[in-house]
C-alpha cells in the first residue's frame, strides 16, 4: 500500500468553464494559487477549461482535480473512476450561484433548476467543497460536509510608492460593469462633495455608463481610464490615493471576496469599504481601512482623510504591510496542499495504485498553447477550443445557424476523435441523430449525448430508441435523475401511467437527499 506524503509528487489539475484568462476571477482564482503550490518540490500544476480536448485523459490523471463551478453530467461518472482510483476531486464554488445577477453571461443557465441540480449533484459527489469566502460555506457548505475556505491572496507586490509632489488627493474606484447599481448609489453625493474640494478629484476605470454617472462633475476633476488587464489595473491603483468600494446590500455581494481590499492595500491606497460581509473581517477600521455604511459616512470618513494627511498615509502604509505580513498568495500555497494531502491520506487508507509517470507531464508541457512557469503551466485556448467557443457563441447568442455549423465542422476536421463538436452541434446540423451518433462513437460513456440523442429520437415518435438511448444514460450512471424524469415524461404521454409513475418516484428517491441540502440553503439564505 501506497500513501500520499509530502514528499511524494502531485499533479493537481484545475478546471474551470472558458472564460477571460486575463481577468481578476482567473487570476486569484486559479492563477495565482496554482503558481504558489507549484512553488512546493514535487507538484505540478495544470489549468484547463473544460473545452479542451485533451480534457478527459488530464482530469483522470490528476492526483487532485478542481472543478470550478463546472456543471456537466459527463463529469459524474468520471468522478466515480477518480474515486475507484483513490484519486482527489474537489468542487469549487467561487460565486453564490443562486443570486447571479441578470447581467451574468450565466444567469440563465444557473437559473435552470436541472442545471442547479446538476451542480449540487457535482458538487456532493466530489471528496471535498472549497469556496472564496465565509459566506459561500455558510449558503453552500451543506452540500459537502468536507467543506473548506480558501480566500483570495495577492501574488505579486507592487513596488512602494513614491511621495507626491503635488498636493493634490485623487479618490479611485475600478471594475466590472456589473457594479453600475453600486457605484449609482454614491455618485450624487461624491460629486457635490468633490466639487467643493478643490484639491480633489476623481479618477474612474470604469464602462462608459459608469462613467455617465458622473457627467455633472466638471472636466477638470475627474479622468477616466478605459478597462484593461489587471496590470493595467494595478498601474491604474498606484495614481490614487484613496479607493472606495461601494457595494450594495445584496446576496451575490455579501457572497464575494476581499479582494478590491487587497488590491487597494498593497498598492498603498487607503481602502475605504463598505460595510458588509467580505470586508468586515479584513478591514481593521481605522489602521488598515474604513468602512461605511451609507453616503453620509463615507463622506465623512473621505473628509477625515483629506483633512488629516498623516493619518491618511499611516493607514495605507498598515495597509500594505498587512498584506505582506497576511495575505501573500506564496504564504498560503502550503495551506492547500496541507489540505489536499490530508485528503488523499484518508483515501489511501485503502489499497490503491499510485501512478507516478512524470514523463507524461513533460510530454503535455509540449502541447500546443501550453504556458510553461516552472512546474506550473496554463493549457490556453488553441484553434479547435477556440472554435468550440465562437460556435456555441453563434449558435446560442447570435442564432446563427450557418455560421455554427461552419465552425463545429472545421473544429471536427482538427479533432475527428473529439466527441464535442458532434455533441455541441447535433441541434444545426441537418441530420443530428447522425451527428450525435458521431459523438457516441467518440465518447460512448456521455451521459449527456445519449440523453439528447433520446430526445431527438422522442421528437421524430421513434419509442424503442427513445427508451434504449435514456436506458443507456441510466446505465452509466444510475444515480442521475434527468434520464429517469425524461423515461417517466415519455411513457406519461404514452399512457402507461404505472411505469411512468415507477421512474418519477425513482428520480424523487434519488434527489431527494438534494432536495434537503437544497432545502437547507434556502434556510441559510433567509436567516
Amino acid at each position: 500500500m501506497k500513501h500520499y506524503e509530502n514528499n511524494i509528487p502531485l499533479l493537481i489539475v484545475q478546471v474551470e468553464p472558458p472564460q477571460n484568462t486575463g481577468g481578476g476571477d482567473y487570476f486569484y482564482r486559479t492563477h495565482a494559487p496554482g503558481i504558489a503550490m507549484a512553488q512546493d518540490d514535487g507538484v505540478y500544476v495544470v489549468n484547463l477549461t473544460n473545452q479542451h480536448r485533451k480534457k478527459t485523459e488530464i482530469m483522470m490523471r490528476a492526483d487532485i482535480l478542481i472543478l470550478k463551478n463546472i456543471c456537466d453530467p459527463d463529469i459524474l461518472p468520471l468522478i466515480r473512476g477518480r474515486n475507484e482510483k483513490c484519486k482527489l476531486t474537489v468542487y469549487e464554488i467561487a460565486d453564490d450561484l443562486n443570486a447571479l445577477q441578470t447581467w451574468n453571461p450565466v444567469y440563465f443557465f444557473w437559473k435552470n433548476r436541472e442545471n442547479l441540480a446538476l451542480g449540487y449533484r457535482l458538487v456532493n459527489c466530489c471528496n471535498a467543497l472549497q469556496v472564496t469566502a465565509p459566506e459561500l460555506k455558510r449558503l453552500y457548505g451543506h452540500l459537502n460536509d468536507n467543506c473548506e475556505v480558501f480566500p483570495n491572496q495577492i501574488l505579486n507586490v507592487p513596488p512602494e510608492k513614491t511621495l507626491k509632489k503635488d498636493k493634490g488627493i485623487i479618490i479611485g474606484w475600478g471594475g466590472s460593469h456589473g457594479h453600475l447599481e453600486d457605484i449609482a448609489e454614491i455618485a450624487d453625493p461624491l460629486i457635490k462633495w468633490i466639487i467643493t474640494r478643490p484639491n480633489v478629484s476623481l479618477h474612474l476605470m470604469c464602462s462608459e455608463p459608469i462613467w455617465k454617472l458622473f457627467d455633472s462633475l466638471p472636466q477638470h476633476k475627474k479622468r477616466w481610464i478605459l478597462p484593461g488587464s489587471l496590470d493595467d489595473y494595478y498601474n491604474f491603483l498606484g495614481g490614487i490615493d484613496i479607493g472606495i468600494a461601494p457595494l450594495k446590500d445584496a446576496a451575490f455581494n455579501r457572497s464575494r471576496s476581499d479582494v478590491k481590499f487587497l488590491e487597494y492595500a498593497v498598492s498603498e491606497v487607503v481602502p475605504v469599504m463598505a460595510h458588509l460581509e467580505p470586508y468586515l473581517d479584513s478591514v481593521n477600521v481605522g489602521k488598515t481601512g474604513f468602512l461605511f455604511k451609507n453616503t453620509v459616512e463615507l463622506i465623512n470618513i473621505l473628509n477625515q482623510l483629506i483633512e488629516d494627511t498623516s493619518l491618511a498615509r499611516s493607514i495605507a502604509k498598515e495597509a500594505r504591510q498587512y498584506v505582506i505580513r497576511e495575505r501573500l498568495q506564496l504564504q498560503h500555497g502550503r495551506d492547500r496542499l496541507d489540505f489536499y494531502r490530508h485528503q488523499l491520506r484518508l483515501l489511501h487508507k485503502q489499497d490503491c495504485e499510485v501512478d507516478r509517470d512524470f514523463k507524461w507531464f513533460e510530454e503535455l508541457s509540449k502541447l500546443e498553447g501550453a504556458i510553461i512557469n516552472g512546474r506550473h503551466f496554463q493549457l490556453q485556448a488553441t484553434r479547435f477550443e477556440n472554435l468550440l467557443h465562437d460556435g456555441l457563441i453563434a449558435m446560442q447568442i447570435y442564432h446563427d445557424k450557418k455560421l455554427a455549423r461552419k465552425l463545429f465542422e472545421e473544429a471536427a476536421k482538427l479533432e475527428p476523435k473529439n466527441y464535442l463538436t458532434f455533441m455541441f452541434g447535433a441541434s444545426i446540423s441537418t441530420d443530428p441523430i447522425v451527428c450525435l451518433c458521431k459523438a457516441l462513437e467518440q465518447e460512448p460513456h456521455s451521459i449527456r449525448t445519449w440523453i439528447l440523442l433520446g430526445e431527438e429520437f422522442e421528437r421524430r415518435g421513434k419509442i424503442r430508441e427513445v427508451l434504449q438511448c435514456f436506458e443507456s444514460a441510466i446505465k452509466i450512471y444510475p444515480e442521475y435523475e434527468i434520464s429517469y424524469l425524461r423515461l417517466g415524461a415519455l411513457l406519461r404521454k404514452l399512457g402507461q401511467q404505472s411505469q411512468s409513475d415507477w421512474f418519477f418516484r425513482k428520480a424523487e428517491i434519488i434527489t431527494q437527499n438534494l432536495h434537503d441540502l437544497d432545502n437547507t440553503i434556502v434556510k441559510e439564505r433567509v436567516s
